[in-house]
């Protein structure tokens, strides 16, 4: 499911509640329920509130205070965001960027932005942000991985950001294994902090990168959304994203953001 979500909105209000995304088609049998929280408006607004947190209380502040523990970011080489962020001092004037399309799990467990970037000293970039949603505190959701390159000139200004929501994998109960009724604590159980990670909805490309490389590959609970990041030997990253969605893991982004003096 798309959705085309107008900035101008969400720049003006607070970061939305997220809605239940509907069941797929054949759930009503015996196969998992989706009871999920998959609302992609939600998660553009948690990027424009964290770009907004940057101007109010300094960027460096604002990425310390929105990341998750085991947020990575990219330095040269893959680094934990606490370590590389914990000694930076706010800039005079933060970056400033805003989201154009977002990606969200049919659960909701976890999500993917990108957008475009100004810099102070003048210049463009872009960026790809990947969130987790939060059982605990008051942020409904912390990121996880966060990598941004410089862009000869700005990306065109867009009046929408396009949300799109995975499509729900049909997951089959053991024999016996009866459903939880809504609203239980049973149910809640299950779709809450402790929920178990499942496999993938569906396989995902080979990953063909080159001898001496550092690559990671991520998933949403739920298995319909997926991530993988890979820092090349020449320092370079390649950034690559799946959801679910007409019955496989269909690609969504794919990016090279150039290393350091290329």
């Amino acid at each position: 499911m798309k959705r085309l979500i107008p900035l101008a909105l969400l720049l003006c209000t607070t970061p939305l509640l997220a809605q239940p995304a509907p069941p797929p088609e054949g759930e009503g049998g015996p196969g998992r329920p989706q009871r999920a929280y998959a609302n992609p408006s939600a998660l553009i607004a948690a990027d424009i509130a964290f770009a907004r947190l940057a101007r109010e209380k300094g960027q460096w502040t604002a990425f310390r205070e929105t990341a998750a523990d085991t947020a990575e970011m990219f330095d040269g080489n893959r680094v934990p965001a606490k370590a590389l962020l914990k000694d930076r001092k706010d800039p005079a004037e933060p970056y400033k960027w805003a989201p154009r399309a977002a990606w969200i799990a049919c659960d909701g467990s976890a999500g993917l932005t990108i957008g475009g970037a100004s810099y102070p000293e003048g210049g463009n970039g872009e960026y790809v942000t990947v969130w987790e949603r939060q059982f605990k505190g008051k942020q409904a959701w912390k990121w996880v991985l966060d990598d941004g390159v410089a862009l000869a000139k700005a990306l065109p200004e867009l009046d929408w950001a396009q949300g799109t929501v995975a499509d729900c994998p049909v997951r089959r109960r053991p024999e016996g294994d009866v459903r939880p009724q809504p609203g239980s604590k049973r149910e809640r159980k299950e779709q809450g902090k402790n929920a178990p990670v499942l496999p993938l909805a569906g396989p995902l490309p080979a990953n063909n990168a080159p001898e001496g490389s550092d690559s990671k590959t991520g998933q949403s609970r739920d298995g319909s959304l997926a991530w993988r990041s890979t820092v090349l030997p020449d320092g370079s990253r390649h950034h690559t994203a799946w959801i679910w969605k007409n019955s496989t893991m269909t690609q969504v982004f794919d990016r090279v953001f150039p290393g350091k003096g290329a």
